[in-house]
């Protein structure tokens, strides 16, 4: 058992570091498409997204530091696979040719998967200041996806 909960902690930590490689995936993609952006305000918000991943990544290592993985509950490996956290950490590719259009539907998705992850996360643990945090970052990213639909709902669908 001893063994078993140890790398039940080691899945857990793996996971929190894979969270914090996407959130600096999501600070790239964001400044990418800022870089590719062709009005000032686009520009702003998208340096606005990508300078909020990075608080979201510090903020993954703050918890990873303080020990959040020993704060979650599972009670075996085979149930912590079952909940398949893994699916919400895929990458979702965009090409050197992606349109606006793209590059905000990719956006939106990725923003949704982060937001079911860290609602998953937040209800796994048995700590509130550690739930806190992962239900901010959730917060955070249905935040981050609302207001990258209005915007392809303002910007894009009036053309479809």
């Amino acid at each position: 058992m001893v063994n078993e909960l140890k790398s039940i902690q080691e899945s857990f930590e793996e996971l929190i570091s894979l969270a914090i490689q996407k959130e600096e995936e999501a600070y790239d993609f964001y400044m990418t498409a800022a870089k590719h952006a062709e009005h000032q305000s686009s520009i702003q918000l998208l340096e606005e997204l990508a300078a909020q991943e990075m608080k979201h990544k510090e903020k993954l290592q703050r918890a990873l530091n303080s020990g959040v993985c020993k704060t979650f509950e599972c009670n075996s490996v085979e149930e912590l696979e079952r909940l398949d956290l893994s699916q919400y950490l895929v990458d979702i590719p965009l090409k050197p040719s992606s349109t606006s259009q793209d590059i905000l539907i990719v956006a939106i998705k990725r923003e949704e998967v982060a937001y079911k992850f860290y609602m998953t996360l937040a209800g796994l643990t048995k700590l509130d200041s550690h739930r806190a945090v992962f239900e901010t970052l959730a917060k955070e990213e249905q935040k981050h996806k609302e207001l990258l639909e209005s915007i392809y709902d303002e910007h894009i669908s009036p053309w479809m």
